[in-house]
């Protein structure tokens, strides 16, 4: 397993976000996002930070497309939302939900 420093240094790289963990029951882990993944990619929209993470959350109300840094390859992730009409808020940290 990566240690936090190298994820983030990876992610630095990448000009994503280092995923540190998922909230538990969340959209994210059911759609197996995990530790170590680097998000490089919401909805289509370059994602190098949290604040564009969070727009490009809300570009979409049931759900988003996620690409993610994974073992070397870009994997792309269909993240649904349960109740379409309440987008998530900003996660804590670098914890994605």
């Amino acid at each position: 397993m990566l240690s936090k420093a190298k994820l983030e240094q990876i992610a630095k790289v990448l000009e994503g976000i280092p995923v540190l963990g998922c909230l538990e029951g969340s959209p994210s882990e059911r759609a197996g996002i995990r530790y170590g993944d680097v998000v490089l990619s919401v909805n289509g929209v370059k994602t190098s930070d949290m604040d564009l993470y969070l727009k490009a959350r809300e570009l979409r109300s049931d759900g988003a497309e996620i690409v993610v840094f994974r073992n070397g390859v870009e994997v792309v992730i269909e993240l649904v939302f349960e109740n379409p009409s309440s987008v998530p808020t900003r996660p804590t940290g670098a914890r994605v939900a």
